[in-house]
C-alpha cells in the first residue's frame, strides 16, 4: 500500500515526515522530469518519497515556457509569484487557447504544437502543475522564514519583562503577516490538472491521500457515491512511540485489507487509540470509499464527460474500489 499525494505536486518537509510516520512511503506526481525541487530529492533519497513522472517528454518546450512566464511575471507583476495568478484569471489551463493565448501576450512564443487544430491538453495540464509547483515552493520558502522571524520575536520577548514587553506590543505592534495559503488557491483547477496526470499512470492507484480538506471536498463532491469506511481523530502522534508504531501497523493492514477485498470488514480495534505519553502532535483521519467506480469513471466524473477522448484506453480495467483519505496533522505552536 503505498499512497498517491494530491492535488500537489510539491511537498514539503513537514508534511512528508509526517505522510511517512503513518502510511510509510508516499508517491508524489512530478509533471515533467526536469527541475525537481531540491528537498523533495533529498526526500526521495531518503526513502520518504516516491517521485513519479507519469508523463515525460517535451522538457525543453515546458521550461522555455516557465522561464518565459516568470520572466513576464517580474517584469510586468513585479512578482515572481504573479504569472500564476495571471495567468489563472485568463483562461483555464485545459482551454485549447492556454499555451498560445499566454505565449502571445508574453513574447508571442510559437512552435509547431500551437498551430495544431487540437488542443494539447495534457501538455498544458503539466504546464499549469509546473507553475502551481513554483509557486507552492515560493510560498513555503516565505512560511518558513516567517516561523523563523516568530522564533526569533518569541526568543526577545521570552527575556523581555512585562512592562517592556507591553511597551515594546503598543510601539511595533505584530509585523508579522502569513503568506498566502497556497493550498487554497485553485483547488479545482489544480485537481483537474492533477488527474490529467494521474490517468496516465499505468499502475492505476487505489489509495489518494491529501492534507487539503478543501480538494478532500472536493473529489468526494464530484467522484459519485461514496461511502466513509474510517473517521479517527485526536489520534496522538509520536512516531518513535513503540505503541504508536504497532497502531500503525494495524491501520496499514486494514487499509491493505480494503484494497484487496470491497467485502473487508474494518476491525473496531483501530478505534482503540494508542495510549501515547507526551504525543508530539496529534492528528485526524478520514478513508472514504468511491463505490465500484473504473478508473476511467472516477476520472470522467472529475472532469466531466467531454473529456472521455483524451482518457487513456483501459476498457478492461475491473472495477475497484477507490479510497479517498484526507490526514490533517496538527503540531503545537
Amino acid at each position: 500500500m503505498k499512497p498517491v499525494y494530491f492535488p500537489f505536486t510539491y511537498i514539503n518537509d513537514t508534511v512528508a515526515q509526517d505522510l511517512y510516520a503513518c502510511f510509510g512511503q508516499v508517491t508524489v506526481y512530478q509533471p515533467g522530469a526536469h527541475d525537481v525541487p531540491e528537498n523533495m530529492q533529498r526526500l526521495a533519497d531518503e526513502g520518504l518519497l516516491d517521485l513519479k513522472v507519469p508523463v515525460s517528454g517535451d522538457e525543453a518546450r515546458l521550461e522555455a515556457l516557465i522561464k518565459e512566464y516568470k520572466e513576464w511575471g517580474e517584469l510586468h507583476q513585479k512578482s515572481d509569484t504573479a504569472f500564476l495568478k495571471a495567468i489563472g484569471e485568463r483562461v483555464p489551463f485545459f482551454d485549447d487557447t492556454f499555451s498560445t493565448e499566454l505565449a502571445s501576450q508574453i513574447k508571442k512564443i510559437r512552435d509547431e504544437n500551437y498551430s495544431k487544430k487540437k488542443p494539447d491538453i495534457l501538455f498544458n495540464a503539466r504546464l499549469f502543475l509546473c507553475l502551481a509547483q513554483d509557486y507552492d515552493l515560493v510560498q513555503d520558502g516565505i512560511n518558513r522564514d516567517l516561523i523563523s522571524v516568530y522564533e526569533m520575536e518569541k526568543k526577545l520577548f521570552d527575556g523581555l519583562t512585562h512592562e517592556d514587553e507591553m511597551f515594546f506590543s503598543k510601539n511595533t505592534g505584530s509585523s508579522l503577516q502569513a503568506a498566502d495559503d497556497s493550498g487554497k488557491y485553485k483547488i479545482k483547477e489544480r485537481i483537474e490538472a492533477w488527474t490529467y496526470l494521474m490517468s496516465n499512470d499505468m499502475e492505476m492507484a487505489q489509495f489518494f491521500v491529501t492534507n487539503n480538506k478543501d480538494a478532500f471536498d472536493y473529489i468526494i463532491e464530484k467522484a459519485g457515491d461514496s461511502q466513509k469506511i474510517i473517521e479517527l481523530s485526536h489520534i496522538p502522534f509520536s512516531p518513535q512511540s513503540e505503541v504508536m508504531h504497532k497502531w500503525q501497523e494495524m491501520l496499514s493492514e486494514q487499509i491493505e485489507g480494503l484494497l484487496k477485498n470491497d467485502d473487508f470488514t474494518i476491525d473496531e480495534k483501530i478505534y482503540n487509540l494508542p495510549a501515547v505519553k507526551e504525543p508530539e502532535s496529534e492528528m485526524s483521519l478520514k478513508i472514504f470509499r468511491i463505490i465500484n467506480k473504473s478508473r476511467r469513471d472516477f476520472i470522467n466524473n472529475i472532469l466531466g464527460q467531454d473529456y472521455q477522448d483524451v482518457m487513456i484506453n483501459n476498457k478492461g480495467e475491473i472495477n475497484k474500489s477507490i479510497f479517498i483519505c484526507l490526514f490533517e496533522p496538527s503540531h503545537p505552536t
